[in-house]
């Protein structure tokens, strides 16, 4: 088996301290001769960790298949001074296989006791919004500026392992340990990723917001409502300009600064009323009214109404509201209709923070 540590060199850019002390953090990524936990081997595990001040790396390699339970025993013995594992789709790849490989050869590596924190889980809410075509690690690296060395997948690598293991060719390590020694450091990277994460799921504070007029394509004049936000934490939300853009909405995340810009609808939408048996449909005034005030309508005039039709025209200025804000009046196009509105004069200071996490969450 080769050990090998070394100075990590990286700086993470991200409150790690809120999952744990640094000294009992450890990232950590393996890497096996395929998919297989049964018919598989784990030929390296390489880990991060914070030691003396700064970030320190490991890395224990198979030399031969014979080597796996060594790597294992070596990690288990590693483990022990940790109590916080970071990963990336560790959930479903990494830690099940480690610890099916680990059973194999009767080794208590009793990762159950160490909390988990899988950083693809928490990203993965964020694919819209960071508009990639994919959620991988090399992706997403890419998404913040890393350039990597290393040039190969995982699985490229497996016959790189094999042929090294037939010829104990010494050129063949180095990019083994280097595409694992990546995925080590870049996943701390990565971790700043979660600022964003952690600002669209609140951690946000509101700097002003108000009402603009804009031209549209057309040239006609629009108004919409402008939010201006910022970070809570003295972290950026990203180092890189984020902007998102759909048929209502616009966000643009610069550094810890976030702005909102949601297009305001002046027109015509649709008040449904609950309880339809209640009420009466007008087909000639295009509206329903509740059976106490039916007496003064003529019966030819008048039908029961449907859930359909049991509505009140209202002509007004609305915004988009996707979900329950638990404003009294809500309104749509149509009874079908997905997108629900409400009036821009019922966004007040003490509402907006809602109506921000309903936006927020919607994206996400």
């Amino acid at each position: 088996m080769l050990v090998i540590k070394d100075e990590a060199k990286i700086n993470i850019d991200y409150p790690i301290e809120k999952f744990a002390k640094k000294d009992k953090i450890l990232y950590f990524d393996i890497e096996t001769t395929g998919l297989s936990r049964k018919y598989c081997s784990i030929y390296l595990i390489g880990a991060m960790y914070f030691d003396d001040g700064e970030w320190m790396y490991a890395q224990w390699f198979a030399d031969n298949y014979n080597d796996e339970a060594n790597v294992i025993m070596a990690f288990q013995k590693f483990i022990k001074d940790y109590d916080r594992l970071i990963h990336f789709n560790g959930n479903s790849f990494d830690i099940p296989f480690v610890k099916e490989r680990a059973e194999k050869y009767n080794i208590d590596l009793d990762l159950d006791r160490l909390k988990s924190v899988d950083i693809y889980k928490e990203i993965s809410s964020l694919k819209n919004i960071l508009n990639l075509p994919n959620l991988k690690q090399k992706t997403l690296e890419e998404a913040i500026g890393i350039k990597r060395s290393d040039p190969f997948s995982g699985g490229e690598l497996v016959e790189v392992y094999k042929e090294y293991v037939r010829t104990k060719d010494q050129k063949l390590i180095y990019p083994l340990l280097l595409h694992n020694r990546e995925d080590v450091l870049y996943m701390g990277k990565i971790t700043e990723l979660l600022s964003l994460y952690d600002f669209v799921n609140g951690d946000f504070s509101i700097r002003d917001w108000s009402i603009s007029s804009y031209k549209d394509f057309e040239g006609l004049d629009k108004n919409e409502l402008v939010i201006n936000l910022e970070s809570e934490s003295s972290n950026s939300i990203t180092n890189k300009d984020i902007s998102f853009n759909s048929d209502n909405l616009s966000i643009i995340i610069r550094e810890n600064k976030c702005q909102l810009k949601i297009k305001i609808f002046d027109g015509t939408l649709k008040l449904f009323f609950d309880n339809y048996k209640d009420y009466y449909y007008l087909p000639a005034e295009d509206k329903a009214i509740h059976k106490s005030v039916s007496q003064f309508v003529d019966k030819e005039h008048r039908v029961q109404a449907k859930a359909s039709t049991c509505y009140e025209n209202i002509e007004d200025s609305f915004i988009l509201c996707p979900s329950n804000m638990e404003i009294k009046y809500v309104f749509k196009d149509d009874y079908k209709s997905k997108n629900t509105y409400i009036r821009i004069s019922d966004i007040t200071d003490e509402n907006i923070e809602s109506y921000i996490n309903i936006v927020f969450k919607e994206i996400i």
